[in-house]
Parts: structure tokens; sequence; C-alpha cells
């Protein structure tokens, strides 16, 4: 079963080793305007968190999110990156994302991703990235 697990501050530098590999391919990949520096610098901040996704006890893929302010004060989660193997499997944990999202008080999820994403995810709208409204 697929879970996503945020990686506590304190455990950052194991968490980091773990997920870099992956990371860095998310980086690479064309839309992605940030680089492994400018990941880290916001996990070591604590402007963004590091959540592993895991497949059992085993970790599949890894991810940086960030919570936002909009210009109209609404709040919204950021997938700043993502990468892993198996993506089929996990896709699903954009569910769980949302839903943290919603707790924390966000008005929608967004991420910068492929058009043809949007064939497997009909609930968002494309518009320069991915957008879902939450109705919180």
């Amino acid at each position: 079963m697929i879970q996503l697990h945020p990686v506590p501050h304190a455990d950052l530098d194991a968490g980091w080793a773990i997920a870099q590999p992956w990371l860095a391919q998310a980086c690479a990949r064309p839309g992605c305007d940030l680089d492994l520096s400018d990941l880290r610098t916001l996990v070591d901040a604590e402007r963004a968190l590091l959540v592993l996704i895991m497949d059992g006890d085993r970790p599949v893929a890894a991810g940086v999110t960030q919570t936002r302010e909009t210009e109209s004060g609404a709040r919204s989660c950021c997938i700043l990156a993502v990468g892993g193997t198996g993506a089929r499997a996990w896709r699903d944990t954009l569910r769980e994302i949302e839903a943290g999202a919603a707790r924390l008080g966000c008005a929608r999820v967004e991420f910068v991703g492929r058009a043809g994403w949007a064939a497997l995810l009909p609930d968002y709208s494309v518009d320069a990235y991915f957008v879902k409204h939450l109705g919180v």
C-alpha cells in the first residue's frame, strides 16, 4: 500500500539522501524551474516539506511540497517536485496530498506537469500548471 511519509526536520539528512536521486530527475524535467539546491534550501529553512512516498516500508518516490498564500489571501499547496519509480502505483497519493492540503486550509493543489497528464487527472484544470480547487 502506497503512503506518504513527511520527513521530520530532525531526520532531514537521512531523508534527503534517499530522495535526492528522484528529486534530481524531477528537477531535470521540462517545466521545473528549481534545482536540488533550491529545494534543499527551502526544506532546510522549513519553507517546504520533504515527503517520501512509501510502498510498505520501502521508499519508491519523493516530493517536495510548499504551502503558499495566493494574491487573494487563499492558501495553496504547491507540489514543487516529485520523482521516483512505479508512478502509476503512486499517482493516487494525490488524494492524500489533497486531504493534507485541505486540513491546512488550502483552497487548491497545484503543480507543473505535462499536458498529457490531463487525461489521467480529469478533475484538475490545466493553466500553466495543474490546479484542483478543494472547496475549502
